[in-house]
């Protein structure tokens, strides 16, 4: 905060009552409060609607662009603010008849008669009092005294210095502080710069806020911690980007894949598959995760559910439901609750061409009458009535058998 007068500032108000200025902007071939004033300085002020005036010691708000009306020295109305109707009015930068300092003829300069200072004098910024006097006084050229001013011998020198602070400037070929040589090229780094932005060829300074903008490149061998990272272009990460969560144009990375990546594999954009009938390995079959399910849902695999390219063969451990194949080979045991032959359940009389059936009704390759016999004729079986079987094995009936021993006992006789 400073009192600052600037030439040439003039803008245009329309501030009615007496409440503190708004500031219209500034008024051709003058310049704005803004461009030569800080947030919270003073200056002097003259407003006038070239029928009533008001001067005084005006605060100047850089938020707004708003001179407040601090100090009231003189106005058309008896000294006090102008409470002003509605118009358009000029507001300048002035310097008071009752602030002014001046020579008469004679060259002196009169204030107000006689000028009495009960605490200090200001020259320029530097404001003297009696302590600081003190400071110049019983001072021997070149050396330096505790809590005295450094005054500098006939060859400019002064000894012991321990600490040095300047207010002011500092004209010198360089600066060797510890083991840097700070020359003008290092100081011309970091003059001129306005904190918070970056120059090129210059030192980057943050703002009270520590924050800097501007820069173009930065290159970083070790970590960058930030609260949070705005990027407005691509990021290129070599390494494994890690995150809590992971946000695509708002939206939650998994609702993302769940709602379009999958969808798309599913449907119009499909999976590529390839062609692998000849590897003979076992590979898993993928099967939806709940078979009541729809829309998006899980895919899964089992191990005691795999196909082998190779073989064609598909294991499990039980199938259930109806089973329709070509052939059938079963290595172990073929357990079922009801078996069919072309058709006829087993349970019922089934249709053989030979053999016992379940029913306990034989099948013969030619038919046969009761009290027959059976013949295996190499794959027939066929029945031989009891005369069959004589001729068959060559023998005799038991009538012939009774007549040849009658005759033979005879012819013994």
């Amino acid at each position: 905060m400073a009192l600052v007068i600037s030439d040439r500032v003039k803008e245009t108000t329309t501030t009615t009552g007496t409440g503190t200025y708004n500031l219209g902007g500034a008024v051709t071939g003058f310049e704005t409060f803004t461009a030569n004033l800080s947030n919270s300085d003073t200056t002097y002020y003259a407003c006038t609607d070239n029928t009533d005036f008001e001067v005084g010691i005006g605060t100047f708000t850089a938020s707004g662009t708003t001179l407040a009306r601090t100090t009231i020295l003189a106005s058309s109305n008896s000294n006090n603010a102008v409470s002003w109707s509605s118009g358009t009015r000029t507001i300048f930068c002035t310097l008071p008849a009752s602030k002014t300092v001046f020579l008469d003829a004679s060259g002196n300069a009169t204030i107000g008669g006689t000028v009495t200072a009960t605490g200090s004098f200001i020259i320029g910024s530097a404001d003297m009092n009696e302590a600081d006097l003190e400071k110049l006084d019983g001072i021997t050229n070149g050396t330096i005294a505790a809590s005295k001013a450094v005054v500098v011998d006939a060859n400019k020198d002064a000894s012991s210095f321990r600490n040095l602070t300047a207010s002011g400037a500092i004209t010198a070929g360089s600066f060797v502080i510890g083991s840097a040589d700070i020359n003008e090229n290092d100081l011309e780094a970091i003059d001129g710069i306005t904190a918070g932005t970056v120059a090129a060829s210059k030192a980057a300074i943050v703002d009270t806020n520590k924050d800097i903008t501007g820069f173009r490149n930065i290159t970083l061998t070790g970590e960058l911690d930030a609260a949070t990272l705005d990027i407005s272009g691509n990021a290129d990460i070599d390494g494994t980007l890690e995150a809590d969560a992971i946000t695509v144009n708002g939206t939650a990375l998994n609702t993302v894949i769940a709602g379009v990546t999958v969808t798309n594999a599913t449907n119009a954009a499909h999976v590529s598959v390839a062609d692998n009938e000849n590897a003979n390995e076992e590979n898993l079959i993928t099967f939806i995760e709940d078979a009541s399910a729809t829309g998006n849902v899980g895919l899964e695999s089992d191990g005691d559910f795999s196909y082998n390219p190779s073989t064609g063969t598909v294991s499990a451990t039980i199938f259930k439901g109806n089973i329709d194949a070509v052939d059938g080979d079963f290595d172990g045991t073929l357990e079922a609750d009801a078996i069919t032959l072309n058709g006829t359940a087993i349970t019922a009389t089934a249709t053989l061409d030979t053999g016992i059936s379940n029913n306990n009704v034989p099948k013969f390759t030619t038919g046969v009458a009761d009290d027959d016999f059976l013949r295996v004729n190499g794959t027939a079986i066929e029945g031989r009535s009891a005369s069959e079987v004589l001729s068959d094995i060559g023998g005799v009936t038991p009538a012939d058998a009774s007549n040849d021993a009658t005759a033979l006992a005879i012819a013994l006789g």
